[in-house]
């Protein structure tokens, strides 16, 4: 999973939308996409993705996230989640 900690965000924003280019399905791309738009706060992008990641994965949630989404640090799936925080979702 691409890290979303520094100044990355852009290149996770731009790998994401490449990979959903190959592959509009790609659930793990729509959830990158999310959190690094809003990290970088593009705020609409943010939205309009969440909106394409509910319909990718209709059960998404921050408690789907935190439990299910494997990271080695505690910092890290918290700044994952701060991401799916600002861009709305609960």
């Amino acid at each position: 999973m691409p890290s979303l900690s520094g100044d990355n965000y852009s290149e996770a924003i731009r790998l994401s939308r490449e990979a959903l280019r190959q592959r509009s399905d790609f659930v793990g791309a729509h959830r990158v996409l999310t959190a690094a738009a809003a990290m970088a706060g593009m705020d609409l992008l943010a939205k309009a993705a969440l909106q394409e990641l509910r319909r990718a994965q209709p059960n998404i949630s921050l408690t789907w996230v935190a439990n299910q989404m494997p990271f080695k640090r505690d910092a890290d799936r918290e700044h994952y989640l701060d991401g799916f925080r600002r861009a709305g979702l609960e």
